[in-house]
């Protein structure tokens, strides 16, 4: 498959702009886990430029990954979202006139993937049967100085 995220540089001469606009299928990013679903396309706008030595990306993207829930389990969906991301390559690196940047993209959406996710915004009905399990917020009023006597 074609990729169509493909830069050429000779376009970029004399302080000219590209604009980028693209909606990528969630297979793009090439991750199946089961726990790890990504049903909904990926949005992506932004523009590259060069100045006399640095190929500049500038990009922002946006899509929705489902996976469970750290509290209950359930399945969630959670909005995955960079904005002003930056990308410098030297145009001397670069092995021809043609960059694709697939894998910087895939790289930075998978980055914004969170660890932890709790569904119906942060308010897992679950939470009150697990919260006697979890420790206290409550400071001891006793501080403890481990280094105070050298």
């Amino acid at each position: 498959m074609e990729s169509p995220l493909k830069i050429f540089t000779e376009q970029l001469r004399d302080g000219k702009r590209e604009q980028i606009e693209h909606v990528l299928p969630p297979d793009f990013l090439g991750l199946s886990e089961p726990d790890l679903i990504f049903q909904h396309p990926i949005y992506l706008k932004g523009e590259v430029y060069a100045t006399d030595e640095d190929l500049i990306l500038q990009l922002s993207a946006h899509t929705e990954v489902k996976m469970p829930c750290s509290i209950c389990n359930d399945m969630t969906f959670v909005t995955l979202k960079t904005e002003e991301l930056y990308h410098t390559i030297l145009l001397s690196e670069l092995e021809s006139t043609t960059f694709d940047f697939t894998d910087i993209l895939r790289e930075e959406i998978v980055i914004l993937i969170p660890q932890y996710v709790e569904c119906q915004q942060g308010n897992c009905p679950e939470r009150k049967v697990i919260s006697k399990f979890m420790k206290s917020k409550v400071v001891s009023p006793q501080n403890h100085f481990p280094f105070a006597d050298l």
